[in-house]
C-alpha cells in the first residue's frame, strides 16, 4: 500500500471551504451569514440584563425603558430571524456540493488503472471516501459545523477579551484550561476515528456487498435454488457482532471522554463564580455589572464547551475528509511514470506489429508469476488464438495488451514503441473486446451499444451492427426499438436478455466501436459445441480486414486463425499454424484431439436425438 498523506486540521477545513466556493458560492455565504448573526444575537442577550438594570439604576421613565426594551427585542428578531433562514437554507444549498463530491469520487473510481479494482487497499480507501460524504459526516459536517465553531469561537474570544479586561490572569487560566479539554478531544478524537471508522472500513464494505448481492437480480435464482439465506445471515450476523463489539469499545472511549471533559468544565466553573462573587463582596462590581460579566462568564463556559464539542466532531470529519483527499488523489502508475510514459496521442495504425520481449507478470501482492518470459510478435492483420487450459495466463495476457495492466519485467511494444509512451485512452481505442462475461447496463439497447448519449449516437450503425450481431429481430420486436431499456431496476417495462443475446450484444459493442484489434476473450465459454462452431463463424465474418486476437482452453477458434500460440504455466509452450502444431503432435495436438473426439460424441448425439424423434 501507498503512504498515504496526512493533512492538518486547518488545511483539511480550507479544503472543505474551497470545495464549496468551487461548487455553489451560495453556500459559502450561506455558511457565513449565520454565525455572524448569531454572535450579534448572543452578545445582545448577554448586554441585555445589564442595560435594563442601568435604566432602572438611572431613573428613566418607564415608557423609555418599555421603548428601549422593545427596540432590544427588534434586533434580536431580526437576526435571529437571518439565523433560521440561513440554517434552513444549508441543507438545500449543500446538495450541490454533495453532488459535486461524488462526481469527482465517481470519476475516479471509473478512471482509475484496472489494476486498483482489485486492490483491497484502494476498494477500503473508496469505502471511506463514500462515508466522507455520508449526511453528518465528512464534508457536511464539517461545513454545518464551522458555522457554530465560527461563531462559538468568536464568542468564546470576545468574552474571554472583556473578561480579561477585568482580571488578566484569570483569562490566562481560563484560556489554559479551555487548552487542555481541546487537547484531551483530540486525542480520543484520533483515537476513536484510527479504532472505529478506519478499523470498520473493511467490514461496511462487507456488509455493502452482502446488501448489493440480495438486490441483485443476476445472483437470486443461486440464492434460492442453494438454499443460501442462511449463509448470508450467518455472514451478516458476523458483521452485526463485530459492529457491535466495535461500537461498545467506541462508546466507552467517549464515556471516559466525556467524564474526563466535565470534569475539567466542573473546575473551570468553580473558579469563574468565585471570582465574580468576590468581586461583589469587595464592591467591586455593581448589580448591573455583576450581571453583565455573569452573561460574560456564562457565555465563555458555554463556548468553550460548545467550541471543543464542535472542534472534536469537525477534527473527526476532517479526518474522513483526508480520507477522501488520499482517495481522489491516489497516484495513478500514469501519475507517476516517468515524463516519456503516455505523451503519445496520435497511433499509427496503417501497419502494425505487437511485440513481448521478455514479459513477465505478478498480481499486486502475489509472489508467483502469472506469465513468465513471454516472447511474441502480432502482425497488423493476424487472427491469433492464444490456447491452453484454464490458469495457464491467457486473460492476464489479454489484459497486459490491452494496457489494463504494466509488466513487472520486460516490455510491450507497438511499432517499436513501449505501450507505456501511448496515452491510455488513444490506446485504448484500439480495441474491440468481446469477453466471456457479458454485463448489461440499466439503459437503452442503443446505449448499452455505443455508451453515448442519443445525441451522439449514430442510430443507423447501431441498427446496422445488430443486424450483423443477429440481434436485430429480436430488439425490433419490442415496441421501442432501440429505446428499450435493458433490466427493470429504473424500468419496469425493461427487458433482460440470455447468455446467447448477451454475446451477441457484445459483438454489436465490438462492431460499433469498431477497433482494429478485436479481443475475443473466452466469449462463448457458456455455449456447447455446436453453438460455439456457430459463433465463432460469425465472429470470422465480423473481423474481417482487422486483426483478432482469441482467447479460449476450447479450441474451436484455432482452425481459422493464421497462428495459435499454446501457454501452459503463464509460458508459451508451443507457437505455428495448426497444420505445423499438429504435425509436431505435441500438447495442443494432443489437446485439439481430445476435443475433436467430444465434438463429434456431441454431434452424434445430437443426430441420434432427431432419428429417434424420428
Amino acid at each position: 500500500m501507498e503512504e498515504q498523506k496526512t493533512y492538518g486540521f486547518l488545511n483539511n477545513f480550507i479544503y472543505a471551504l474551497n470545495i464549496a466556493r468551487k461548487s455553489n458560492l451560495k453556500l459559502l455565504v450561506v455558511i457565513l451569514i449565520k454565525p455572524v448573526a448569531n454572535i450579534v444575537c448572543k452578545l445582545l442577550w448577554s448586554y441585555a440584563p445589564k442595560f435594563v438594570l442601568s435604566y432602572i439604576e438611572n431613573n428613566l421613565t418607564i415608557d423609555k425603558i418599555i421603548f428601549n426594551i422593545i427596540v432590544i427585542c427588534l434586533i434580536g428578531l431580526v437576526f435571529d430571524i437571518i439565523s433560521t433562514t440561513s440554517n434552513n437554507a444549508f441543507e438545500y444549498e449543500y446538495r450541490l456540493t454533495e453532488g459535486y463530491l461524488e462526481k469527482l469520487r465517481m470519476d475516479k473510481l471509473f478512471r482509475t488503472d484496472f489494476k486498483n479494482m482489485e486492490s483491497p487497499d484502494f476498494l477500503d480507501y473508496a469505502q471511506r471516501a463514500k462515508t466522507a460524504l455520508y449526511r453528518g459526516n465528512g464534508f457536511f459536517g464539517v461545513l454545518y459545523e464551522s458555522r457554530n465553531f465560527i461563531a462559538q469561537g468568536t464568542l468564546m474570544i470576545v468574552s474571554a477579551a472583556l473578561i480579561g479586561i477585568q482580571n488578566f490572569i484569570i483569562m490566562i487560566i481560563f484560556i489554559i484550561i479551555s487548552f487542555s479539554i481541546a487537547k484531551i478531544l483530540a486525542y480520543f478524537t484520533k483515537l476513536d476515528k484510527e479504532g472505529f471508522s478506519d478499523a470498520m472500513a473493511p467490514t461496511w464494505r462487507k456488509m455493502t456487498y452482502l446488501e448489493s448481492i440480495t438486490k441483485n437480480f443476476d445472483y437470486a435464482k443461486d440464492i434460492r435454488l442453494f438454499n443460501m439465506s442462511k449463509i448470508f445471515r450467518r455472514e451478516l450476523g458476523d458483521v452485526n457482532d463485530t459492529y457491535n463489539a466495535m461500537n461498545k469499545i467506541h462508546h466507552n472511549r467517549w464515556i471516559l471522554c466525556n467524564v474526563s471533559m466535565e470534569a475539567i468544565l466542573l473546575i473551570q466553573k468553580v473558579l469563574m463564580y468565585t471570582w465574580l462573587v468576590y468581586n461583589v463582596i469587595v464592591g467591586n462590581y455593581q448589580i448591573s455589572d455583576f450581571v453583565l460579566y455573569v452573561g460574560l462568564v456564562t457565555t465563555f463556559h458555554d463556548s468553550v464547551g460548545y467550541v471543543n464539542w464542535i472542534y472534536s466532531n469537525m477534527r473527526g470529519n476532517c479526518l474522513m475528509i483526508n480520507d477522501y483527499r488520499n482517495f481522489v488523489a491516489w497516484e495513478e502508475q500514469k501519475e507517476i511514470a516517468s515524463a516519456n510514459e503516455g505523451h503519445i496521442t496520435n497511433i499509427n495504425l496503417d501497419q502494425f506489429e505487437f511485440k513481448f520481449e521478455n514479459v513477465s507478470f505478478k498480481y499486486p501482492g502475489h509472489d508467483n508469476y502469472v506469465l513468465k518470459n513471454v516472447n511474441l510478435t502480432i502482425n497488423g492483420g493476424t487472427k491469433l488464438a492464444v490456447v491452453g487450459v484454464n490458469g495457464a495466463g491467457k486473460t492476464t495476457f489479454i489484459k497486459l495488451i490491452m494496457k489494463l495492466y504494466e509488466p513487472n519485467e520486460g516490455r510491450i511494444l507497438l511499432n517499436g514503441v513501449d505501450i507505456k509512451e501511448y496515452n491510455r485512452e488513444e490506446y485504448f481505442k484500439l480495441f474491440s473486446p468481446v469477453f466471456q462475461n457479458v454485463e448489461c447496463f440499466a439503459m437503452p439497447v442503443y446505449q448499452n451499444i455505443s455508451f453515448a448519449e442519443e445525441k451522439n449516437t449514430d442510430m443507423d450503425k447501431v441498427n446496422a451492427v445488430l443486424e450483423q450481431s443477429g440481434l436485430k429481430e429480436k430488439i425490433g420486436s419490442y415496441e421501442k426499438g432501440i429505446h428499450t431499456n435493458l433490466l427493470k431496476i429504473f424500468d419496469k417495462e425493461g427487458i433482460d436478455l440470455s447468455g446467447g443475446e448477451k454475446q451477441r450484444l457484445a459483438m454489436a459493442r465490438a462492431l460499433y466501436k469498431d477497433g482494429r484489434v478485436v479481443i475475443l476473450d473466452e466469449p462463448t465459454a457458456a455455449l456447447d459445441a455446436l453453438a460455439e462452431d456457430r459463433m465463432y463463424r460469425e465472429f470470422e465474418r465480423m473481423i474481417q480486414g482487422k486483426t483478432a486476437v482469441f482467447i479460449s482452453h476450447r479450441l474451436g477458434s484455432t482452425r481459422f486463425c493464421d497462428k495459435i500460440v499454446m501457454f501452459e504455466d503463464g509460458t508459451v509452450v508451443e507457437e505455428g499454424t495448426h497444420d505445423e502444431l499438429m504435425a509436431k503432435n505435441g500438447k495442443y495436438a494432443y489437446m485439439f484431439q481430445i476435443q475433436s473426439q467430444y465434438y463429434e460424441e456431441k454431434k452424434s448425439d445430437s443426430k441420434g436425438g432427431k432419428d429417434d424423434e424420428k
